[in-house]
């Protein structure tokens, strides 16, 4: 099971259930209480919520770029 807290904006990730296109691939496009998610095979668009995907998700293939953290306010 992947940790539903680390988790990037661009991960490509493999689901356990296979979509009705035929894929299992899914590049993450969202982040927060839901996660978005695009088909790597149609490009179909969908909005998981973040304990389900992290149910569902079967294993990470790729990582998206680390996101530096926000520089310090004055």
């Amino acid at each position: 099971m992947i940790d539903p807290t680390d988790i990037r904006l661009g991960d490509i990730v493999r689901m356990r259930k296979v979509h009705p296109c035929g894929g299992a691939d899914w590049r993450v496009v969202r982040l927060g209480a839901d996660i978005g998610l695009v088909c790597l095979t149609c490009q179909r668009k969908v909005l998981i919520p973040r304990g389900q995907f992290a149910k569902q998700v079967k294993q990470q293939l790729e990582r998206g770029p680390e996101v530096p953290p926000f520089p310090p306010q004055p």
